[in-house]
């Protein structure tokens, strides 16, 4: 049995930034289009709740979908789970999109996916994932001297950012992706030195 997942847009906590993304009820040709769809690919299997949204200002609404897979325990007490996406496209087709999501989680069943999970962008060996998760915020506090010098990253280096992402950079070394609490991005690369530490390397960040 599949987990819906009911997608909420993240809300920006700065009133001069406004809200993150804006939201509508999906119209019915939509709403008649994915269930045409859904009943092609996946005869009679519930039907994920339907969302249309967009960034604040833009023109286009993204109109998606997505549900989860039962969760899967790793080491512990690490849990990982496989979401699946659908997404309207311009020519009214369906386009499907899977990605891994991980969290932390203490008892023996991994329960109901948070909505604060973190995405997987990279194979990477389970206990490295865990003690990325682990170090998150000790690497994040150290990235922020490197955000004063950073021209990109200085205006939001005291803001409140939330892991989002773990992955690879081109060059190999570990990538931590994280959002502001005003939608800004920071992609942190983490080098693993002597003895297991992990230091923080280098900062990007985005708007």
């Amino acid at each position: 049995m599949r987990y819906v997942v009911f997608l909420a847009a993240i809300a920006a906590q700065a009133a001069v930034a406004g809200p993150a993304l804006e939201t509508r009820a999906p119209t019915l040709a939509e709403q008649r289009s994915f269930q045409q769809f859904m009943q092609r690919s996946a005869p009679g299997a519930p039907l994920p709740a339907l969302h249309a949204e967009r960034a604040h200002g833009a023109k286009q609404w993204e109109v998606s979908a997505s549900e989860d897979a039962p969760p899967v325990r790793l080491v512990l007490p690490l849990c990982r789970v496989t979401r699946t996406r659908y997404t309207l496209q311009a020519d009214d087709s369906w386009r499907t999109d899977s990605s891994q999501h991980v969290w932390i989680h203490h008892t023996t069943s991994c329960g109901t996916p948070p909505a604060g999970m973190v995405e997987l962008r990279a194979q990477l060996a389970e206990i490295d994932v865990l003690r990325l998760i682990q170090a998150e915020g000790e690497v994040l506090q150290k990235a922020r001297l490197l955000m004063t010098g950073n021209t990109s990253c200085a205006p939001t280096r005291s803001r409140n950012f939330t892991l989002r992402s773990l992955g690879r950079s081109a060059d190999g070394m570990y990538l931590l992706g994280y959002q502001s609490d005003i939608g800004s991005t920071a992609g942190i690369t983490v080098r693993q030195t002597r003895g297991a530490e992990l230091t923080a390397w280098n900062v990007a960040c985005g708007k």
